[in-house]
């Protein structure tokens, strides 16, 4: 399945590459990086799953691997939360999502295991989270059905992240693949209104 999440990423980086090379706008390039940092997450845990079935690596290694994996997928996820106002990120945009972030990696200094990957799992949490809700905030005001459709995705994206994490509670259980599931329905969500409006107007997170 992270495999399959790799695919995806990597087709919408390049539609939106393709789209900036077009029209030369800030935003697709943008969306290109998010979504190719993403595919690089999705295939990085991809290969430390298979280290680990297969028991060719360490598992420090593996564990190590995890990390770079995750943190490919908040670098994306940061960009597609912030891509709408990212020309124009000041403390008024920043500060809410710092005070969350902060609030939501504090208890995790004390979890036992890896505390590193639990910070990243929760800054990817709080980005989405905090990107789903500005997009909707954007809808209820434009009313436009692809700004529901952002927001729906990032919602996914969230809601997979917060699944994820019964994986630790269950490990191997079915939470893991429902979890990549989810994941995967939203980045392919988002990726209709890329795919369907004219390129030069895509902003994830405005009233597209």
């Amino acid at each position: 399945m992270n495999l399959l999440g790799f695919g995806i990423g990597l087709s919408i980086s390049r539609f939106a590459y393709k789209g900036y090379a077009n029209v030369g706008s800030p935003t697709l390039l943008r969306l290109a990086f998010a979504f190719a940092s993403i595919s690089l997450g999705f295939l990085l845990i991809w290969v430390q799953s298979m280290l680990d079935i297969f028991a060719l690596s360490k598992p420090a290694d593996l564990q190590s691997l995890l990390v770079v994996g995750l943190g490919f997928l908040a670098v994306g996820y940061f960009f597609l939360a912030f891509s709408h106002s990212i020309q124009s990120l000041t403390f008024k945009h920043m500060a809410p999502a710092f005070a969350l972030v902060s609030l939501a990696i504090a208890p995790f200094f004390v979890i036992p295991g890896n505390s590193i990957e639990h910070i990243i799992r929760s800054i990817s949490f709080i980005l989405l989270v905090y990107g789903a809700t500005q997009t909707m905030t954007s809808y209820m005001w434009s009313k436009k059905r692809n700004t529901l459709i952002i927001a729906s995705g990032l919602g996914l994206l969230a809601l997979g992240e917060f699944i994820g994490w019964y994986n630790f509670i269950y490990p191997g259980s079915m939470f893991y693949y429902v979890s990549i599931i989810t994941k995967i329905a939203g980045i392919s969500a988002i990726f209709v209104p890329i795919y369907g409006l004219p390129m030069g107007r895509i902003r994830v997170g405005s009233s597209v």
